[in-house]
């Protein structure tokens, strides 16, 4: 699809794609020497590991091989921002080089647009990559870290000339210093020019494209990188936790930039990133990914109110959920064997629990959704371990009195109210913020 972006430049034009993932698996072969994994023990998914591709599969005479990104079924809507997140080791930033073609996959498709990419070089799919470490050529000026891309295409706009391309460039490049009617510029060359000068404009970097990228702040350098994605106006736009190298504040603002842009470009966009702040504010939909696998595909929103197994919801939300082993009693009662704590459930979880009379449960329950209370089996009776005043907020770290097993919980309260290391608290539980989870599985328990 192009849509027409005339306010950035006249005439210009941004083709966008949707991004299909179908099946997709990578692994690596372990090192020779090593013994081989029971893939059926590491992942605890034995009817997944049957319909793995044989090339997965291992004996003790082959090197084993070790599977990062297994059963990967994703569509990244035409213009969406797409934000893949997840722990260190999970396989998001080998599913981007993957979509890029820096990693060769084990099985599965990749389509971008209506093309299947799975054979293509990375320079054919039509995507941009932006890195974490932004990947600036060091030698080059601003401006010609933004060109570079431009001057490489061969499919840019020309004219037509006795010279050579290749002679076009060493000529636009030797006189590229001098003043403005000595250079030699081709039709070409203007073309790249225009709209470079654009994109600098939109990223608002226009002061800065005669320096080097020494002579940049880290924010300044991010927005360069942006500029050479952009100026190559691909389809597709990948990047890999661009803003783990900024501090807090200056990522706060890039972010706000990132988002605003994409919003205005309409490139479909994929995102990864480990910070699940960045992943809330900034996405349409988010990937949650652990051990090479999506385990919820959602709105932020939906995250955060229905996840669907207990890593989604420790993982997502910050301070993360507090989580308590419980045993239920039908119809609607849940206790834990080491304390006082009784709690008769709302009436809404009856139906949904119906199979579950004398057996575990995880009870989880969002530090925000803990209030300070009275006395009463309904409660926690809490000790306080740590104290952190955050000025517009407390976020206190507790353990459950009464128990041998450490059961530790975060709990936000108002600033206002001091709290002090030691202290003995109550914990009411607001009841309509419960979450339960299958002991066994950790999938997630809704009521009907």
């Amino acid at each position: 699809m192009v849509r027409d972006k005339g306010c950035y430049g006249a005439g210009w034009k941004f083709t966008v794609a949707q991004v299909v993932l179908e099946n997709v698996y990578k692994s690596f072969s372990g090192r020779k020497g090593e013994k081989a994994i029971d893939k059926t023990e590491k992942f605890g998914q034995e009817v997944e590991l049957l319909a793995l591709p044989e090339a997965l599969h291992t004996t003790s005479a082959q090197s084993p091989e070790q599977a990062v990104l297994r059963r990967i079924n994703l569509t990244v809507k035409d213009g969406e921002f797409m934000v893949l997140v997840g722990p260190s080791g999970c396989g998001k930033s080998t599913l981007l080089r993957s979509i890029a073609g820096l990693e060769e996959l084990t099985g599965g498709n990749i389509w971008v647009g209506d093309r299947l990419v799975n054979d293509l070089p990375p320079k054919e799919r039509d995507i941009a990559m932006v890195f974490q470490n932004y990947a600036l050529y060091p030698h080059m000026t601003v401006y010609d870290n933004i060109a570079f891309g431009l001057r490489r295409m061969s499919g840019g706009e020309t004219t037509e000339n006795s010279l050579p391309l290749w002679a076009e460039n060493l000529l636009v490049g030797m006189t590229r210093s001098l003043p403005k009617k000595l250079k030699y510029l081709t039709e070409r060359e203007k073309a790249i020019d225009a709209q470079v000068r654009v994109v600098a404009e939109l990223l608002q970097i226009e002061p800065l494209l005669d320096r080097l990228p020494k002579q940049l702040s880290g924010g300044q350098r991010q927005r360069v990188a942006l500029g050479r994605a952009i100026a190559r106006n691909p389809q597709v736009f990948l990047m890999d936790e661009p803003l783990s190298n900024l501090d807090a504040k200056l990522r706060s603002e890039t972010r706000a930039q990132i988002v605003k842009l994409q919003r205005q470009l309409g490139t479909t966009t994929i995102y990864v990133t480990h910070d699940q702040t960045e992943a809330m504010t900034m996405g349409d939909r988010i990937a949650v990914m652990n051990r090479g696998q999506i385990q919820q595909l959602a709105h932020p929103l939906e995250l955060y109110n229905r996840p669907a197994n207990r890593f989604v919801a420790e993982f997502i939300g910050s301070p993360p959920m507090n989580f308590l082993p419980v045993q239920f009693q039908a119809p609607l009662l849940i206790t834990h064997p080491q304390s006082q704590f009784r709690l008769t459930l709302p009436d809404i979880w009856q139906r949904a629990l119906q199979n579950y009379d004398r057996r575990p449960l995880i009870l989880g329950i969002r530090p925000e959704h803990l209030n300070l209370s009275l006395p009463a089996p309904k409660n926690l009776q809490v000790r306080v371990d740590l104290v952190e005043a955050l000025g517009n907020e407390t976020v206190i770290s507790v353990h459950l009195r009464e128990t041998s097993a450490p059961s530790t919980f975060q709990v936000r309260i108002a600033p206002d109210r001091p709290v002090l290391l030691g202290e003995e608290l109550w914990l009411s539980i607001a009841p309509d913020k419960i979450h339960l989870f299958d002991a066994q599985t950790e999938m997630a328990i809704w009521p009907r």
